[in-house]
């Protein structure tokens, strides 16, 4: 019974690393990784701990640095976040991504390097929007070559 059990958890753990949560964990190394790992904390609360597991044997606990809020698009259009950091401050509003397009396009490369399904990507990208929890830009659409955009500049 106890061989069983063991032969079930593994194929769950298989099928766990396969899925494309699993695949994008893997994969995402460096900023993009710890971007990747803050989307699908926001995004399965409850079992990333589980994944990080399963992708990363012989892990135990998420540590510092790491992003520990969800991204938002600035006054200036830029996606930041809080981090935590190692020495215990959390440092308010750091810049991850210049831009919205900048984000979208790293993570779009990073689906295109997988070969995402299409329904794959669609969960992904259903996944990296939801992660951006409020855009603080007055005019989110309004383009930046317009006159009346410069009224908007932080500085």
């Amino acid at each position: 019974m106890e061989a069983l059990l063991d032969l079930n958890v593994e194929k769950e753990a298989r099928q766990l690393r396969e899925a494309w949560q699993g695949r994008v964990l893997a994969s995402a190394k460096g900023h993009t990784g710890a971007v990747v790992l803050s989307i699908l904390a926001h995004n399965f609360d409850g079992a990333i701990m589980t994944l990080c597991q399963v992708v990363f044997p012989g892990f135990s606990s998420i540590e510092a640095p790491f992003l520990c809020s969800a991204g938002r698009v600035d006054k200036a259009g830029r996606v930041i976040a809080d981090v935590a950091e190692k020495d215990g401050r959390i440092s308010k509003g750091q810049v991850m991504y210049l831009t919205d397009i900048a984000y979208r396009d790293d993570m779009r490369r990073l689906a295109d390097r997988l070969k995402l399904s299409d329904q794959e990507r669609l969960e992904f990208f259903t996944c990296v929007k939801r992660w951006l929890v409020a855009d603080l830009r007055l005019d989110p659409t309004m383009d930046p070559a317009d006159p009346d955009a410069k009224r908007f500049t932080v500085h």
